[in-house]
């Protein structure tokens, strides 16, 4: 397997650098970051399948079902909840919005609302998001190699985020979008052969629902069986946060309508409940291990699990189109954040500066890539670390921008410098309170005297742009109605 795993990633790894050199002429940063707000409706949904659901979604929800079993399910629950909202109260809108302002970014939302003073800021916000999820592709990656080859984790993440790299800056959003059209197809079919092993290892679908209950501990067949805060953190980072996704907006705008933004995004809502096979797929191998059916190392760790299961236990055949599977689902979420990221950093941070009177646009998106690799690289190494890593990211992305995006979309009376101390309170706070959390339990994930770094982000935050907005007066580089939700037209 050792053989086969290095294999699969070179043949997946040219075959990505062969997509992206042919569509390496893109002549513009619109066509290199969005496609051209030309993406249909079939593209779109097997694109954003497949790069919505990462390592995380497969090796990451593998661990926490063995770990914790049904309760752990919450993780994706809350989001299968919050993306049909999105679907209904924004997709159409930010389309509409993209086309008319010209926006690539959420901080383009945010700069029409309350001024060009916001940019800088609200961009270094949404832009942790991505480096995280990007980080954690790079963690992932490196977990294959450190299960196949016994390769150190910190080799296998410096060496899985040059390969997607390289065929990332070659191509762009449109070497990106075609990757994950194709692995959503072997995603979908791949999550569903392992569901299935699992159920074969375990002797059928009624062996499998006997031996859960026979050898299971009671805590991990309880679905409600969370801690209150932890949940709440689920609710918050895992919910809320796709309310206000940079992500989520730089693909409404890349749809070619409204009207295929929104059937787009309601599809995806409604595939999203497909990823519970891998919790229950991991609650699974741990009934068979203490079956004594399979056997695993003692010492092996949650997001190791999976990668195990398909490269040492079940026939080689399967295990290596499950391993393909899985280095599609990797690669091909990794890319597409590299290059939300770097839409980011060229729209927002480096398009009018002097940098691009030197240098052309589409050079200029390409080394806003490799920034963005770079910065992904240094997370996947402080927290190398599946779910805990994709927490932190959208923790502190949502502390600071929840509150004034919302704002923007339905609060009339919000101020430009209210939203501004709105974000860097709610930043700052959280940050400070995750290095606490590090320095007290060793985690900056960890719950400290029953909170986390997001409630106390987004309690500070709440509390400066009510504050200052009520004390304060609008601004006249602030253009309320452009954002506000009533005033967008659907179509």
């Amino acid at each position: 397997m050792s053989v086969v795993s290095i294999t699969a990633l070179i043949i997946l790894f040219f075959l990505f650098l062969f997509i992206g050199v042919k569509f390496s002429k893109v002549s513009k940063p619109k066509e290199f970051l969005l496609m051209g707000r030309n993406i249909g409706f079939w593209l779109f949904f097997g694109a954003y399948t497949g790069a919505a659901i990462g390592g995380a979604s497969t090796a990451g929800f593998v661990g926490y079902g063995y770990n914790d079993g049904y309760s752990s399910m919450w993780l994706i629950a809350v989001s299968g909840l919050t993306l049909p909202i999105f679907a209904f109260a924004f997709a159409k809108k930010l389309n509409v919005f993209g086309r008319i302002n010209e926006a690539y970014t959420l901080p383009d939302f945010l700069a029409t609302r309350y001024g060009e003073k916001i940019r800088i800021l609200s961009s270094f916000i949404s832009y942790l998001r991505p480096v995280f999820i990007a980080g954690l592709q790079f963690v992932a990656l490196g977990i294959v190699f450190k299960v196949a080859f016994g390769l150190n984790m910190k080799y296998g993440i410096i060496i899985s985020a040059v390969l997607i790299l390289v065929y990332t800056v070659t191509g762009g959003q449109y070497s990106a979008i075609t990757a994950q059209w194709i692995q959503s197809i072997l995603q979908g079919a791949g999550l569903l052969i392992f569901f299935g092993a699992t159920i074969f290892y375990n002797g059928g679908i009624s062996a499998s629902f006997s031996n859960l209950h026979k050898f299971l501990s009671p805590e991990k067949l309880n679905a409600y069986n969370t801690d209150f805060s932890i949940f709440t953190v689920w609710i918050i980072t895992m919910g809320l946060f796709y309310l206000v996704d940079p992500w989520l907006y730089q693909w409404a705008y890349m749809a070619k309508s409204a009207q295929t933004s929104f059937d787009a995004m309601v599809a995806v809502s409604l595939s999203s409940p497909w990823g519970a096979i891998s919790f229950i797929g991991g609650m699974l191998i741990e009934s068979a291990a203490k079956a004594n059916i399979i056997s695993l190392p003692a010492s092996i760790q949650g997001d190791q699990i999976y990668l195990y299961f398909i490269t040492k236990v079940i026939h080689p055949a399967i295990g290596l189109f499950l391993l393909v599977s899985f280095l599609m689902t990797v690669l091909s979420c990794a890319s597409s954040f590299l290059l939300n990221g770097a839409t980011l950093m060229y729209n927002d941070f480096l398009k009018k500066t002097k940098i691009t009177q030197k240098y052309d646009h589409i050079k200029i998106s390409r080394i806003a890539v490799i920034v963005t690799t770079l910065f992904g690289i240094a997370t996947a190494l402080w927290v190398p670390f599946l779910i805990p890593l994709w927490i932190i990211g959208q923790g502190l992305a949502v502390s600071g921008l929840l509150v004034p995006v919302f704002a923007a979309w339905f609060w009339k009376r919000g101020t430009s410098r209210g939203a501004y101390y709105s974000l860097i309170s709610g930043l700052i706070s959280s940050f400070v309170f995750s290095l606490f959390a590090w320095y007290r339990k060793g985690s900056p994930n960890a719950i400290v005297g029953g909170f986390h770094f997001v409630h106390i982000g987004l309690f500070v935050s709440l509390i400066f742009m009510v504050f200052i907005s009520y004390i304060d007066q609008q601004e006249p580089d602030e253009i309320v109605n452009k954002t506000l939700w009533k005033e967008i037209p659907w179509v």
